[in-house]
């Protein structure tokens, strides 16, 4: 049960100096202990609760803001498609752009809800928004219908 040293290693003549940790095989030299063999044993500690619950926490937070940002990604694709659209018909009226002007509200609406839930930054959906409101006014300067 004694360890003797050698050098920077620790040789220990039995497994039972080791109780409460997991032994594996490994070539980590930060955490190494040789034997008299010349194997490498690595030890490796147990995980605490608080590490483990923080670890399910991270993922349950990640899942969810992944969700966030994806809608906010789809309403965005969604306003950018409708103006492409319409591009190649340009619209004769102001009341022609509603349905953007609608998407783009809903899609408003997600990027402020991701800041407020602390999702995004708001300079990104600020930037985002900005990008959304660019390419609804270059249509409607495209149809004469706003003149900048």
């Amino acid at each position: 049960m004694a360890a003797r040293t050698s050098g920077r290693f620790a040789c220990l003549s039995s497994g039972r100096s080791l109780a409460g940790t997991s032994l594996s095989r490994g070539v980590n030299r930060a955490n190494t202990i040789r034997s008299s063999t010349a194997s490498v044993l690595v030890v490796e500690a147990k995980k605490g609760d608080s590490v483990k619950k923080r670890q399910r926490q991270s993922e349950k937070a990640r899942l969810y803001n992944r969700g966030r940002k994806s809608a906010c990604k789809t309403r965005i694709k969604k306003v950018m498609a409708s103006v492409e659209a319409m591009s190649e018909d340009l619209p004769k009226a102001e009341s022609d752009l509603k349905p953007v002007d609608e998407l783009i509200a809903l899609a408003y609406k997600e990027l402020d809800r991701a800041v407020a839930k602390g999702v995004m930054h708001k300079n990104t959906a600020a930037r985002r928004k900005a990008r959304v409101a660019r390419a609804r006014r270059d249509l409607a300067v495209t149809a004469g219908l706003y003149t900048p």
